[in-house]
């Protein structure tokens, strides 16, 4: 039988637990609040690249941006977390990627720590990046983004995956793996009949201009994919730590329980022992 002074001490140590992530959820709860407020509700430089790409009239089908590259392996980029109660959301996202291109020989880039960690204990080579803070910096885009596209215009790389969970809803988010290199959907949005360039002037000229249309879409598509599984990343953390804190709560229960039926059992051997030394008194 366990003594009353541990089961005590049991007691305490699971009531501070369940204290701490009650203000852990607290601060994951605001902490998405926040990161919804600032989150851009409508893609305005999407648009604007679209229709600048229906100004563009001598786009081939077989341009580097539009076709895969051959004779080189493919690039993904996985998007992991840094932050607690998340292990099992890294988890998702690399065994994913390990699953698409290793036996292809690909190319991994990892954003975040522990999503590198993983990798380094399955020797499993890769590219580290920092991973996106809560304040995503648009330089910090950038600088994949240049890097990733110097990759793919070096021909070290074919194509350009982005693994990552992606943000539904509070409740709903989904393990999605999305193309950024080659960008064969911007094909449909180039007009081959030069209806779009009527009185257009394009400078230097429109292979310059196209690439970098790609890059800017490239750079806006990867901000949107962070801000989408930072959201993910920090209501999956609310979630958990909810869960966490009702299965602390029924393990109080049994522990209180426990102790305080220790305890009176305890008491009643005590009463029970003063009464038989009195009689023998």
């Amino acid at each position: 039988m366990i003594p009353v002074a541990q089961m005590k001490k049991d007691l305490n140590y699971s009531m501070d637990m369940a204290s701490i992530i009650d203000v852990l959820k607290v601060i994951a709860s605001s902490e998405f609040k926040n990161l919804s407020s600032k989150m851009e509700k409508e893609d305005v430089l999407r648009e604007r690249i679209l229709s600048c790409f229906n100004l563009l009239t001598s786009i081939s089908k077989e341009n580097p941006f539009f076709v895969e590259k051959k004779n080189a392996p493919e690039a993904f980029l996985l998007i992991c977390s840094d932050e607690g109660f998340l292990g099992k959301v890294n988890t998702v996202i690399t065994d994913a990627a390990l699953n698409r291109g290793l036996d292809q020989k690909a190319k991994f880039i990892v954003l975040g720590e522990r999503g590198a960690k993983i990798l380094d204990d399955l020797g499993v080579k890769f590219m580290p990046f920092r991973n996106i803070g809560n304040d995503i910096e648009m330089s910090h885009v950038i600088d994949i983004s240049n890097s990733l596209m110097d990759m793919y215009e070096k021909a070290e790389i074919s194509s350009i995956h982005v693994v990552y969970m992606k943000f539904i809803s509070f409740t709903k988010h989904h393990l999605d793996v999305v193309k950024l290199l080659p960008c064969d959907e911007l094909i449909g949005f180039a007009k081959g009949e030069g209806e779009g360039a009527l009185g257009a002037l394009i400078e230097p000229d429109a292979y310059s201009v196209m690439e970098y249309l790609v890059k800017l879409w490239i750079e806006n598509n990867m901000y949107n994919i962070f801000w989408s599984s930072k959201l993910s990343e920090w209501s999956i953390r609310v979630t958990h730590l909810e869960h966490s804190s009702d299965e602390l709560k029924e393990i109080n229960k049994g522990l209180k329980f426990q102790y305080f039926k220790s305890v009176h059992s305890l008491n009643d051997k005590i009463i029970r022992e003063i009464f038989a030394a009195r009689k023998t008194v």
